[in-house]
């Protein structure tokens, strides 16, 4: 028993002098300044959304309810809320959304039956001030989608596709509005 009280005891002294006591201070760390949210001063977001496209597949109010609800989905970490159109109330600042082109083509693995749908958009987001928080033009969003054999002649009309290049849409154009610079 003394021999298992003295080993603990040189165990604790060996600790405390190697590395306790005998190490040169560690150096301390400034924290890193704060890094300014650009959306700063924006509580409440109003989404309209434009198809100017010739061909029309995306529906304007679908599209701008379908991204309203991806900013609402995680209000905990952006602190930011959304509504569309009219509903809306009290915001400040308007995210305008304007659909430049809408197409499809195969996919570039050229596997049977998945097409890829390209859509080209234009989106500015601005204070009611008229101050220019955020915008991109003419990005390419390529949204990939499993298609039958069959229906790849009017992929648009196939039941769902819309609706699923709607919310891809909106999920992509959310995460570059609040995640990259």
């Amino acid at each position: 028993m003394l021999k298992k009280k003295l080993l603990t005891i040189a165990g604790v002294l060996a600790i405390l002098a190697c590395g306790a006591c005998f190490l040169p201070p560690l150096p301390s760390h400034e924290p890193p300044p704060p890094v300014r949210n650009r959306l700063d001063g924006v509580q409440n977001i109003r989404v309209e959304v434009t198809n100017a496209s010739p061909s029309h597949h995306l529906d304007s109010a679908d599209l701008a309810r379908k991204v309203a609800e991806a900013i609402n989905e995680k209000p905990w970490k952006t602190k930011i809320g959304a509504h569309v159109g009219k509903e809306a109330a009290g915001e400040d600042a308007v995210l305008f959304i304007t659909v430049l082109s809408e197409t499809e083509e195969p996919a570039p693995t050229a596997k049977t039956g998945r097409m890829a749908f390209l859509i080209n958009d234009s989106v500015r987001l601005m204070r009611l001030d008229g101050a220019l928080v955020w915008q991109e033009s003419g990005e390419e969003n390529w949204i990939p989608y499993n298609v039958d054999a069959g229906d790849e002649a009017d992929a648009w009309k196939i039941h769902g596709l819309v609706d699923g290049v709607e919310k891809a849409l909106s999920d992509r154009l959310v995460s570059r509005m609040f995640y990259l610079n």
